[in-house]
């Protein structure tokens, strides 16, 4: 192994591979075709007995692999709401890739440490967050959705006087989940995984375009979380966010607000109008795979009650050593 990486033919090997794809993938289909496909059945092979060049490992991926990809990067993919990549993002990645480095802590990475301080703040700053938000860096927003959720799960039980970590769901006093009938399916999963039970979710409902109707939602109080979004999956609408947490602030309920690609119009002059009052929640959930085009995965959790959040999620052991710097 070390030989290889002084050696460094692989890389370069590899290296003329991305380059070719990257050629190809502005004029090839955007989806593969058949025969591709077929060509992938030649990876269905018992486990091999013995090890195989790596420069044969890397040839058959490249051959078979990447015209049966779905050519997301090349500005004709119009399937999803995926995002394509920003060279400068895919060359940072490959530099980080390199770096290869395990970030749970800032003794075990003082550079990506470092890196998320800075980036925390910069989001503060695109979406004018309070200053206490923090930001957790996770793979999409279906995961940054579940942190999301797990914090106010906390901090309602916590009012409650439920030590929700020790005690867990058996015998938990209720909290409401209250919610527009045309939320993403990830937040109705998060909702079961959190084990808030799906059929326990208040549904309101939306207008044409998926928007909460605000006159619809009901009276929230300490124990209810409410659910917004940033940019329906569908049609892209946003709920009406000033006028609605100005009313679940003054019960004091949890607000989340869903903003997977939406959330950035914030950070548009042309656009912000359609964010106004997003400060005023709880936490939000944000991936910069979608509308900024960053490699995946790129999921972002932000949270105004770090106790909170930290406390939801934070792990303990005699090996995990915190510091004053950033951790997690």
């Amino acid at each position: 192994m070390f030989q290889e990486m002084k050696e460094k033919s692989i890389f370069n090997q590899v290296t003329g591979y991305a380059f070719e794809y990257a050629d190809n993938s502005l004029d090839r289909n955007v989806y593969p075709t058949e025969e591709a496909i077929e060509g992938l059945k030649i990876f269905n092979e018992d486990l091999p007995e013995f090890p195989t060049r790596p420069q044969t490992i890397l040839e058959k991926l490249h051959k078979y692999g990447s015209p049966a990809t779905v050519s997301q990067i090349g500005g004709r993919y119009f399937g999803l709401v995926n995002g394509g990549i920003v060279p400068t993002g895919l060359a940072a990645k490959w530099l980080s890739d390199f770096w290869d480095q395990n970030t749970p802590l800032y003794v075990t990475s003082p550079i990506v440490s470092t890196l998320e301080s800075v980036v925390e703040k910069w989001l503060r700053q695109i979406f004018c967050l309070p200053d206490e938000t923090v930001a957790g860096f996770v793979s999409g927003t279906s995961m940054a959705i579940l942190c999301g959720l797990s914090a106010a799960r906390y901090k309602l039980y916590k009012r409650l006087e439920w030590d929700i970590n020790a005690k867990g769901l058996v015998n938990a006093p209720r909290i409401r989940i209250v919610a527009g009938k045309h939320i993403h399916g990830t937040v109705v999963k998060a909702i079961a995984l959190l084990g808030l039970g799906k059929d326990n979710i208040e549904w309101v409902d939306v207008d044409q375009q998926g928007r909460i109707i605000p006159e619809n939602i009901p009276d929230l109080d300490e124990k209810s979380i409410l659910i917004l979004q940033a940019g329906n999956v569908n049609s892209g609408a946003f709920d009406s966010f000033d006028k609605i947490c100005d009313k679940a602030n003054k019960a004091n309920a949890w607000i989340h607000i869903d903003g997977a690609f939406g959330l950035w119009a914030s950070g548009s002059e042309k656009l912000n109008y359609l964010t106004k009052g997003i400060e005023k929640a709880n936490s939000w959930s944000v991936d910069g795979h979608k509308t900024l085009n960053t490699p995946y995965d790129c999921g972002i959790i932000l949270c105004d009650d770090k106790e909170a959040l930290v406390s939801a999620l934070q792990a303990t052991g005699s090996y995990i050593v915190y510091g004053e710097k950033r951790d997690g």
